[in-house]
């Protein structure tokens, strides 16, 4: 198979999955009050879940380049690899999180907000009204900038988890003189 192609392949199936799995898991966690529920641990375990995630499908996609290429993986070709796998799972999780936001439970960035208000009171903050805030505010708490920042989150966790993959996963020529 032609170096193009195989990385392309690897890309298109491990973003895929990587998409797909992550939108279930946000579908799960919304409709389960999981997200925004301010609850600490499930937060921790939240963020757990979703960085092995991000490591199990960026160390399977350069694993499997590997393994196809003759067991030969650069660690640039590696990190490619990883960030593509990234932007096409990241781009397929946020399309999957506006949707759910905008039209299968509309009423989820005002939970947020809600829980976020009583945390505020709890901790003896004020509580402003949703008039109050500044116009550029209240486009923090749209679908779109939540759908935004869950690509962004994704990109920004491909840039970290994928370059620990790429060096753990290359494997060079060996060279014997």
């Amino acid at each position: 198979m032609e170096n193009s192609n195989l990385f392309s392949s690897v890309v298109k199936k491990w973003g895929l999955i990587y998409g797909l799995v992550g939108v279930i898991y946000v579908f799960l966690t919304a409709m389960l009050g999981v997200q925004g529920s301010g609850n600490l641990a499930a937060g921790i375990l939240s963020w757990l879940f979703t960085a092995g995630l991000a490591f199990a499908m960026y160390f399977f996609a350069t694993k499997e380049y590997r393994e196809a290429n003759q067991n030969l993986l650069t660690f640039g070709k590696g990190f490619g690899i990883n960030m593509m796998v990234g932007l096409i799972g990241g781009a397929i999780r946020a399309v999957g999180f506006y949707v759910y936001m905008k039209f299968i439970d509309t009423s989820y960035v005002q939970n947020i907000i809600e829980a976020q208000l009583e945390a505020q009171e709890r901790f003896g903050g004020p509580t402003p009204s949703q008039d109050e805030l500044p116009e550029f505010m209240k486009f923090f708490q749209t679908p779109e900038f939540f759908a935004g920042s869950v690509f962004f989150s994704v990109i920004l966790g491909a840039l970290i988890i994928g370059l620990i993959v790429a060096a753990i996963n290359q494997k060079k020529e060996e060279f014997t003189y």
